[in-house]
């Protein structure tokens, strides 16, 4: 079994986690933290799939960034000059 010093304010968190009663050990907490540590590794990776092959195949769609932010200015009722 592999012991690890968090540090205070880790520390803190991981108490505070298991007197609410939403965990009932260290181990649970961490074990936890991997899983979403695992869950948001494997988001990042399919949003930059995903990017990536956007990018890679243009669509006649797509409209340039300045025309979308117009678009959205004028929907939203912002002037150039920043006010409404």
């Amino acid at each position: 079994m592999i012991h690890a010093e968090l540090g205070p304010d880790l520390e803190a968190i991981v108490l505070d986690l298991i007197e609410s009663g939403k965990y009932s050990s260290r181990t649970q907490v961490l074990r936890d933290s991997e899983e979403l540590k695992d869950w948001r590794e494997a988001q990042a990776l399919a949003f930059t799939e995903l990017l990536d092959s956007r990018l890679a195949t243009p669509s006649s769609e797509y409209i340039p960034a300045e025309e979308a932010f117009d678009s959205l200015f004028r929907e939203l009722g912002i002037t150039d000059d920043g006010n409404e």
